[in-house]
């Protein structure tokens, strides 16, 4: 499946993923992440049970704090 990971094009195995497997996969280890597939943000109580298709739109931003 191809889908669009913040704003590049991914070329990924199989017809679907979870989100979580999406990250592992991507190697996406932040421990503050944010997951937004076509517009729409995915509570991180759903990671494994949100799947991204082919041509889904996907937006994974860590979050990082500082002073």
């Amino acid at each position: 499946m191809k889908i669009t990971l913040n704003h590049n094009e991914v070329t990924l195995e199989g017809e679907s993923l979870t989100v979580r497997q999406l990250l592992a996969a991507m190697r996406y280890t932040f421990p503050l992440i944010v997951v937004q597939i076509n517009g729409e943000v995915v509570a991180r109580s759903d990671y494994d049970s949100a799947t991204v298709g082919d041509e889904d739109k996907v937006e994974a931003i860590h979050l990082i704090g500082g002073g």
